[in-house]
């Protein structure tokens, strides 16, 4: 499940990172990315879809502020599922340890 939380993350940071390096690009809009929860537990990518707001002043419909806090929670939702895939890590090698 935390693997999922990586890859779905990690896929929101690149579209973040995209609609700001688009920001100043005529006609571009902004791009969100689709979350499901998987069948299997956890979290999946169901797609990417376009930011329904209009443009405004600028050429792009790209607003930072809000760009900066979605980054911020896909960046914290990527350190907590990295914080629970080491927890199972250390906790498999204190496991392996009793036995050995």
């Amino acid at each position: 499940m935390a693997l999922s939380g990586l890859r779905a993350s990690s896929a929101g940071l690149a579209v973040r990172a995209n609609n700001v390096a688009n920001q100043q690009s005529d006609g571009f809009k902004a791009k969100r990315v689709d979350l499901e929860v998987a069948a299997s537990g956890g979290v999946r990518v169901s797609g990417v879809s376009e930011d329904p707001t209009p443009t405004g002043a600028g050429p792009s419909n790209v607003d930072l502020a809000t760009e900066t806090v979605r980054g911020m929670v896909f960046d914290l939702m990527y350190k907590a599922n990295l914080k629970v895939l080491k927890s199972a890590d250390e906790l498999m090698q204190a496991t392996l340890d009793l036995k050995a």
